[in-house]
């Protein structure tokens, strides 16, 4: 008998990490759901993964817009089955100091971070119980558990899907359902400027490395949960 393959949701897939984790989840034999607020992003990930013979299929998904992630989960159940794997891979940043970050600036950080990550998650958590089996990796930062200046709201959304993510391991490990945190340092991608990624983007860890990593813990064994994972640079912090 044919196992099923797993059914893994990656947000925010349209660029930097969560495209290089739909690439490689899509490679091993997973079918990949990517979800991004970019529609030309996604088909271009999408193409790159048919050509490869992956499994793949793109959702244009604003994690802020509850009734929009409903709509996605609902397509996915009806089309792929329930979600294996859940990557809570979207999110956003502004580079200023606490003064200079706007009101609106702040909400959307929390939005797109925080409550989106609280909703894919809550959307795709009945079927994952019902199978008594499912995997939520949640792609925080290592501004969690050390202070960089200028990134207060984007600190404060990663700190508290932290804290949420931490409440639910304990709450639903007697089901068979594992919650992984991922701290990782600085990674090269499109978050960064241009200028930046050129002056300290030997510094910075590469997505396709992440990738591999988050692979190999969503693969472990039932009886074992990896509850954290730290990836940092090997010179540690970016220096000017």
């Amino acid at each position: 008998m044919k196992t099923r393959s797993r059914v893994v949701w990656i947000t925010g897939a349209s660029t930097g990490i969560g495209r290089s984790l739909a690439l490689h989840f899509a490679r091993k034999g997973d079918v990949v759901v990517a979800s991004a607020r970019s529609t030309s992003a996604l088909h271009s990930l999408e193409s790159e993964i048919r050509e490869a013979n992956g499994l793949c299929e793109v959702v244009t998904c604003d994690l802020r817009e509850q009734d929009a992630v409903k709509h996605t989960v609902h397509h996915i159940n009806g089309t792929l089955g329930h979600v294996d794997v859940l990557l809570n891979n979207a999110g956003i940043t502004y580079f200023k100091n606490f003064l200079e970050t706007s009101a609106d600036e702040f909400d959307n950080a929390i939005a797109t971070n925080l409550r989106g990550t609280f909703l894919a998650t809550k959307s795709v958590l009945p079927g994952m119980l019902q199978a008594k089996s499912g995997t939520v990796i949640n792609i925080l930062s290592y501004a969690v558990k050390q202070v960089y200046t200028q990134s207060a709201a984007y600190a404060a959304s990663k700190a508290g899907i932290e804290a949420m993510m931490n409440v639910l391991r304990a709450e639903v490990r007697p089901q068979g359902i594992r919650i992984v945190n991922v701290y990782p340092g600085a990674v090269r991608t499109p978050i960064w400027s241009p200028v930046q990624q050129e002056k300290s983007g030997s510094q910075m860890l590469h997505p396709g490395d992440l990738a591999d990593l988050i692979y190999q813990v969503s693969q472990q064994p039932p009886h074992l949960m990896v509850e954290e994972l730290v990836l940092r640079p090997q010179g540690g912090d970016l220096h000017e």
